[in-house]
């Protein structure tokens, strides 16, 4: 079998002529580096997405990469697809580092299988353009910095196999691959095992907590919330008010900023009700602070163009006593982006006390008292809470609340 493929190899051989694709596997190996690192990068910034916390390349609603790491298509597969790419460009690093040893095994090593995986990187790279162009609507700078690094590794393979052909290259790669059968299916499971350890340790932070009943959620008759915090303030102080506008009793009262199409708010509502869970001695109340300039002038620019009228949503379902039920509905849609009069069709409200309630002044008024409590209060963020005292933007400060009764009657 060494003998027919030994003359495979030299039939493919290039003259002596002919200079060794050095240069171009140098530039593969420096772009597949380059190329692990945006992605190990992006990694961090899909887990930092994911935990609230804002990064650089968040610019606004079309050039923003949180909204992209958020996305539903971020993971593939049970891995974020930074990961992925750091899989692939360190195969694609591996491979042309082979082809720069002394001892290379046949001169056009690995031309062909460094094109084969740079081309399927590239198609990887256009599928995600097409996705955060149609099904996102929002583009990711780092992300497109890597579909260039995939490009750039492409020609350099290309490069590479001049001399062999692109074809030429790939069928000497892959028959010395089945000549070497034991340590092809060696070096193959061992990627594999890696892969499915990698897989089976990575946490999954992208996955939302299990449903649980919370502490009563409430929403609050609009009043600055700057009266907690400022005194003299002639407004009345914050508490706790149901949606009926009876008062709630409770130890502690959180106020909650919330945007209904913000994803970190989403993931926030869960986290919080789930950390609250059996907790009667706080009460969560919830303002409406919407990412969007059409009823919210404290934003330069609109980040979420849909999130007025979903607020307006929630305010028109509280007027019908459905407030908590259309909260979870609301931010449960942002993967469907259902109309809201379909979420108030399928909570069976009223339906046309629910539209004039959308259109009407009073609704816009509320909305507007939200706003010019959350500007008096400094909130610039979402979501962004109220404990006490203080701000905390990104997540609710649990260990800053007091512990349940049960506890302290313990002590």
């Amino acid at each position: 079998m060494a003998r027919p493929m030994a003359r495979r190899l030299r039939a493919t051989r290039p003259s002596q002529a002919q200079p060794r694709p050095r240069g171009a596997l140098l530039a593969a190996l420096a772009l597949s580096l380059v190329g692990v690192l945006l992605s190990l990068f992006l990694a961090r910034l899909h887990g930092q997405a994911h935990a609230g916390i804002t990064s650089f390349c968040a610019i606004d609603d079309v050039v923003n990469c949180d909204r992209v790491a958020t996305s539903r298509f971020s993971v593939v597969l049970g891995l974020p697809v930074a990961v992925w790419g750091v899989f692939g460009y360190a195969l694609a690093g591996a491979l042309a580092a082979s082809g720069l040893t002394r001892r290379r095994v046949h001169p056009g090593w690995p031309a062909g299988l460094l094109f084969v995986v740079a081309a399927a990187a590239v198609v990887a790279s256009v599928a995600l353009a097409l996705v955060s162009k149609l099904a996102i609507g929002a583009w990711c700078l780092l992300c497109a910095a890597s579909w260039a690094v995939s490009l750039g590794l492409l020609v350099a393979a290309w490069r590479a196999c001049r001399g062999f052909g692109v074809a030429g290259a790939a069928r000497a790669d892959l028959a010395l691959a089945r000549e070497r059968p034991r340590s092809t299916v060696a070096l193959a499971l061992g990627a594999a095992a890696a892969v499915a350890l990698v897989a089976a340790a990575y946490p999954r932070y992208w996955e939302r907590p299990p449903r649980r009943s919370g502490p009563p959620l409430a929403t609050s008759t609009p009043g600055p919330i700057g009266s907690a915090t400022q005194p003299g303030s002639a407004a009345a102080p914050v508490g706790s008010v149901a949606p009926g506008g009876a008062a709630t009793p409770a130890d502690v009262t959180v106020v909650e900023y919330s945007d209904y199409e913000c994803p970190y708010c989403a993931r926030a509502h869960e986290e919080t009700r789930a950390v609250l869970s059996g907790r009667p001695d706080v009460t969560l109340v919830r303002r409406h602070f919407p990412l969007d300039a059409s009823c919210n002038s404290a934003v330069a620019r609109t980040i979420h163009p849909s999130a007025c009228a979903l607020a307006r949503a929630a305010i028109c379902a509280e007027a019908q006593g459905r407030f908590a039920e259309m909260d979870d509905a609301l931010f449960q849609n942002q993967r469907e982006s259902l109309p809201p009069i379909k979420l108030a069709e399928r909570l069976g409200l009223d339906i046309e006390r629910y539209t004039a309630c959308v259109a009407s002044h009073q609704t816009d008024q509320r909305l507007a008292a939200d706003v010019g409590a959350a500007v008096r209060d400094g909130v610039s963020a979402t979501p962004t809470y109220v404990v006490g005292h203080a701000l905390h933007a990104g997540r609710l400060p649990v260990e800053l609340l007091p512990p349940p009764r049960r506890a302290q009657g313990t002590r």
